[in-house]
């Protein structure tokens, strides 16, 4: 039932719009008539009245002052003005106050009624828009990271127009402002870490990577983290960087838990950018580089595996890292050199710089902590290694960040 509240100084006119159609047969219920327009207003703040029928000339508050301040608190009511004032200044005013109707006493009966009806259909309409604007909501939410996740890996392969993102991500609520984080995963299947030598659905065991990585972000209190399954094998994980440091061991964090838990070889690639924006390019790049640890021979993949764990370690040598494979430190070197073009000490080195370079977007680290954390004792020698692979020293390097 829709509600209907009466303002009228003159209980004649009240008396008498109260009984001149069948409001029960119109489907409104009458809840309330007011003398003066200070009893109306707080008649209106009680009941919420959907259609109410005003009089100008009334005591206290007059039915135009009613009107706007009736506004403030019940915007969508219909307002249907019934005065003995035709001048043309109340109808103007009554229509800046957007008045549904400006009628003249006496009402004609059969035109209240159409005015009422039309009030109604109104009312319907009005109705029936917010029914849906919440189910679209709800449908919204409900689906909502299913769409995020689509924008996302469109945006990820560069097919959503540049006008476009911004107000995507804005209205999906993805607030990357600063240093943005991209990590990657992909299972290597011919390449097994445990001793079942389990058989995985694909779709199952993509759903178990995505899992066991929520739950990890979660449980280390990441901040502002997607976590997608891009249908290529690949897990992604995008994410506001907070702590250096902390972002490049959630990778390696992240891995040991799959691994451990679907006892498969997982791969993993990880970087950062000054921005969102960046984030396509620095997909691509990490994809490339998957795919290239990919293709490599297993015992090559574990290697470098084992070296992106420990190479924080100063005094890591081949012999620790073909014994950690499982192979002959001559053999390992000689499958390093002939997939990676590279020997174990400057694969090693490459490592480091790279995980250096990382660290040095974080205004807080001292160079020599820095040198630290990837595994050099001496400044000096880190200094020199970076200037060997960067052409450029850390010092003079970080400063160009900066500025």
């Amino acid at each position: 039932m829709w509600k209907l509240l009466i303002a009228d100084d003159e209980p004649k006119i009240r008396r008498g719009l109260a009984k001149v159609l069948p409001w029960e047969e119109l489907g409104i219920e009458l809840v309330g008539e007011a003398e003066n327009g200070l009893e109306a207003l707080e008649l209106a703040a009680e009941r919420k009245p959907d259609i109410l029928f005003v009089d100008i000339c009334m005591p206290f508050v007059d039915g135009l002052e009613f009107i706007e301040r009736l506004r403030q608190t019940l915007e969508r009511c219909i307002v249907i003005v019934i005065s003995g004032h035709d001048e043309f200044r109340y109808a103007q005013q009554a229509v800046k106050l957007h008045v549904f109707e400006y009628m003249l006493k006496p009402v004609v009966k059969a035109k209240l009624e159409g005015v009422v009806r039309k009030a109604i259909s109104e009312l319907e309409q009005e109705r029936d828009k917010e029914r849906k604007m919440v189910w679209m909501d709800q449908q919204l939410k409900t689906n909502s990271i299913a769409i995020r996740d689509s924008f996302l890996l469109k945006w990820l392969d560069g097919i959503v127009a540049p006008e476009e993102i911004h107000g995507q991500t804005a209205f999906l609520k993805l607030g990357w402002a600063g240093a943005v984080g991209l990590i990657a995963f992909k299972v290597i299947q011919n390449v097994e870490s445990g001793k079942s030598m389990r058989v995985w659905d694909r779709d199952l065991l993509e759903f178990a990577l995505k899992n066991i990585t929520e739950d990890l972000l979660a449980a280390e209190g990441a901040r502002n983290h997607v976590v997608l399954n891009d249908k290529k094998g690949h897990i992604i994980v995008l994410g506001s960087i907070d702590n250096y440091a902390r972002w490049l061991l959630l990778g390696t964090k992240i891995q040991d838990k799959m691994e451990s838990l679907l006892e498969k070889t997982i791969i993993v690639e990880q970087q950062a950018a000054e921005s969102a924006d960046m984030l396509p390019a620095l997909h691509r790049t990490l994809l490339k580089e998957l795919g290239h640890k990919g293709s490599l021979s297993p015992i090559v993949i574990l290697t470098k595996k084992f070296i992106d764990r420990n190479y924080g370690m100063p005094a890591l040598t081949l012999g620790d890292v073909a014994e950690g494979v499982q192979v002959s430190p001559t053999y390992l070197s000689k499958q390093l050199k002939r997939e990676l073009g590279l020997s174990f000490i400057d694969y090693l080195t490459e490592v480091r710089i790279r995980k250096a370079i990382q660290l040095m977007s974080d205004p807080l680290y001292k160079v020599y902590e820095i040198a630290e954390k990837v595994g050099y004792s001496s400044q000096h020698y880190f200094s020199s290694a970076f200037k060997k692979v960067t052409g450029t020293s850390p010092m003079v390097y970080k400063k160009g960040i900066r500025s």
